[in-house]
């Protein structure tokens, strides 16, 4: 299926394009790419290429073109936030370190990258930022 990106609004102006540019968005992070611990370390021409591969492979879509590539790109990272989110809500759910490793939810690609995750959740950086943007949303 041919899909044209509008790099104004970022994704498909057709609801069916959008409907399957989605869906190819979440199958790539979920089943593809590995959920970066920062967004600042990923190389996009190296660790995103999989991803735009896989994207290539499924629907026909012009990601010569920087403005639809950058959508792509702005998409896959927003989906990986939200991966990340619902793995840490997977991590909260257990009271030990240890027994969260050992629980790796389906939806994450490997057990490698949850133990990373896991390590990622329990620093004392993360949970004092995560503490700060708890306390500026009340």
């Amino acid at each position: 299926m041919k899909v044209t990106v509008d790099p104004s609004i970022g994704r498909p102006k057709s609801r069916d394009e959008s409907s399957k540019f989605s869906s190819q968005i979440g199958v790539v992070t979920r089943d593809v790419l590995l959920v970066p611990v920062r967004w600042k370390d990923v190389d996009e021409e190296k660790d995103l290429q999989p991803g735009i591969d896989h994207i290539k492979i499924h629907i026909d879509i012009n990601l010569d073109d920087p403005g639809v590539k950058r959508c792509v790109i702005d998409r896959v990272q927003a989906s990986s936030r939200q991966k990340r989110y619902r793995l840490h809500k997977h991590y909260k759910k257990y009271l030990s370190h240890e027994d969260a490793k050992n629980n790796k939810p389906s939806f994450c690609a490997s057990q490698e990258n949850w133990e990373e995750m896991c390590e990622l959740f329990a620093s004392p950086k993360f949970k004092a930022e995560h503490l700060l943007v708890f306390f500026d949303m009340k």
